[in-house]
């Protein structure tokens, strides 16, 4: 009898053991079906590649577990379109994923060898060209460079360049200058030059004070184009102020004193308003 009893306890906690693994793969099948990739929301500013596009891009099996989702993998295969920038990947459980995907724009060319380097305002190169693009972009010459990648930021040892480029280009780009700038010679970061399309030379000096300097520059230009002084020399190094000389001239013609805002006579055209 008592052995019975045993037998028949033993047997009760078998099957309970059994019932258990059972429920506990239920519960884990439950779990991993549940948790699985369905929906992908790609989010962020890319005009020219749609959401469907970079979905594609990401490679995301079917039936990917959101916990095993492997973010740099996604980010490198998206990122292979130097177009493009993967800003955040987040997962919204239980199935979706979303990818914020930034959309680079070219914003200068730099001559490599015997190529163009299309790039961004971070010296990411987007495109390497035979030729220099029909669009206008400022030339930017200076750099020293070791190695060029697709997508990535170009490999120098100037890396304080590159942070003084991205400072230039982005300051430019906010005052709606860089379409008017032909080349900025970074060589002597001491002595930044730049040339107009209209072959007005710009001596810049040091990389500091950079949006004050693009300042007067947009200030000047206009200016200067309408007393028909297109060429020579201005002068915004000190970068409290911009002064002019024709080419071959000893003597500065026009001045401008920027601390005022309108430049020292106390007015403002609405243009001038309009440029702040």
């Amino acid at each position: 009898m008592k052995e019975r009893r045993k037998a028949h306890s033993v047997g009760k906690t078998i099957l309970m053991v059994v019932l258990i693994i059972l429920l506990l793969a239920g519960a884990g099948y439950f779990v991993y079906a549940y948790f699985q990739v369905e929906n992908i929301k790609i989010t962020g500013t890319h005009p020219t590649f749609s959401n469907s596009n970079i979905a594609k891009l990401a490679e995301i099996e079917p039936k990917t577990h959101m916990f095993f989702v492997n973010e740099d993998e996604i980010k490198e295969r998206i990122e292979a379109e130097p177009y493009l920038e993967v800003k955040d990947i987040a997962k919204d459980y239980p199935k979706t994923l979303v990818i914020e995907v930034e959309e680079r724009t070219a914003a200068a060319v730099i001559p490599y060898a015997e190529q163009y380097l299309l790039a961004d305002v971070h010296a990411n190169v987007l495109e390497m060209l035979s030729e220099l693009p029909a669009e206008q972009y400022p030339v930017v010459t200076g750099f020293s460079i070791e190695a060029v990648n697709l997508g990535e930021q170009l490999s120098t040892q100037d890396s304080f360049k590159v942070n003084v480029y991205s400072e230039i280009l982005t300051a430019l780009r906010e005052r709606e200058l860089a379409e008017q700038i032909e080349t900025i010679d970074l060589t002597d970061i001491n002595n930044i030059k730049m040339r107009t399309r209209e072959g007005l030379d710009i001596k810049f000096g040091q990389a500091d004070k950079v949006a004050d300097k693009v300042k007067m520059i947009k200030r000047m230009i206009p200016k200067l184009a309408a007393s028909g002084d297109i060429t020579g020399t201005l002068d915004v190094t000190l970068g409290i102020s911009a002064t002019y000389q024709l080419n071959g001239d000893e003597a500065a013609v026009p001045s401008e004193d920027t601390t005022q805002p309108d430049g020292g006579d106390g007015m403002q055209t609405p243009e001038e308003e309009a440029a702040e």
